[in-house]
């Protein structure tokens, strides 16, 4: 397990009840250092399918109930309304994670101007490419990367990354990379298993962090009301999507999560302050359902077109 720790700014709330554990004031929330000494909060806020408008209110909501860490993306469309919920914020308070589609090389780099531009900000913390090209092609993932590295280098991301890429795309990059990737963002949830398609040990064995999108699952509540997670849940006063939630967290991976419900907030938050026993955690880990796979556009195994 990637070790993570307790650094950084407090939930700064005070404690609230809501369906699940109770969040308190003065806990931190961890964070994981990343290959590049930078430090990522293990929990953010996501804004995927909302609209500028949504975004901005949710992103308000989430820094005041205690999120530090906020994710959106060029090809959300809302980058505009997260940079309204930012502006006047203290810059060194919170971490901010976006992401550039596959562009090419000249097309990457005009993205990653674009979204510095949209959000209002001079750097963000982490920046990814949001999947690989069409086809699965290597030399375009190694010149998007080539823009990325650039970007990283002159000072405007803390960090660089990439996001749904599978073993063989991580592969591909390393072949002309002069910077590892510090973060890859997949799909990561109960039922996958806890190293799906090899992925996460493959990560960890390059330094790279697992972090996950889609948590509870994509489309089934099993991982909110099912049997298994809820079962678990009684045991802790917890709801089932908080132990879905702290599986992943105890499986050393970092998570985005989505709401405008500040109730729901508190909730996610609420994971720190539960443990899993091991059996529980044993049981999870070998949950088969609901199944997925890390990434939408690759498999570990694909073959790359050079």
């Amino acid at each position: 397990m990637k070790a993570f720790t307790m650094v950084g700014a407090s939930w700064a709330l005070a404690a609230a009840a809501t369906n699940g554990v109770e969040t308190n004031i003065g806990v931190d929330i961890p964070k994981i250092k990343l290959n590049t000494g930078a430090e990522m909060p293990m929990i953010s806020l996501g804004t995927w399918q909302y609209d500028s408008s949504t975004a901005e209110g949710a992103v308000k909501s989430a820094l005041q109930v205690g999120f530090n860490h906020i994710d959106t993306a060029n090809d959300y469309g809302n980058q505009e309304g997260v940079g309204r919920a930012l502006k006047g914020v203290d810059r060194s308070s919170y971490f901010l994670t976006t992401k550039v589609p596959p562009a090419g090389y000249l097309g990457t780099k005009r993205n990653l101007q674009t979204d510095l531009t949209q959000l209002g900000v001079d750097y963000v913390d982490l920046m990814l490419v949001h999947f690989p090209p069409f086809g699965n092609n290597c030399q375009s993932m190694q010149s998007e990367w080539k823009a990325m590295e650039e970007f990283y280098k002159a000072g405007k991301a803390k960090a660089i990354g990439v996001s749904n890429y599978c073993i063989s795309s991580l592969k591909c990059i390393a072949e002309t990379a002069t910077v590892t990737p510090a973060v890859n963002q997949v799909k990561f949830h109960v039922g996958m298993g806890s190293d799906p398609e090899g992925l996460k040990s493959y990560a960890d064995s390059k330094g790279i962090v697992t972090q996950a999108y889609s948590p509870l699952g994509d489309g089934s509540s099993e991982l909110i009301t099912g049997p298994l997670v809820t079962g678990i849940g009684k045991a802790h006063n917890a709801t089932g999507a908080q132990i879905s939630l702290r599986w992943i967290i105890e499986s050393g991976v970092p998570l985005t999560t989505k709401t405008t419900k500040e109730s729901h907030m508190k909730d996610d938050l609420g994971i720190f302050a539960l443990n899993l026993e091991d059996t529980e955690k044993s049981q999870l880990d070998h949950a088969t359902s609901p199944a997925g796979t890390p990434s939408f556009m690759c498999r570990s195994a694909d073959t790359l077109i050079v």
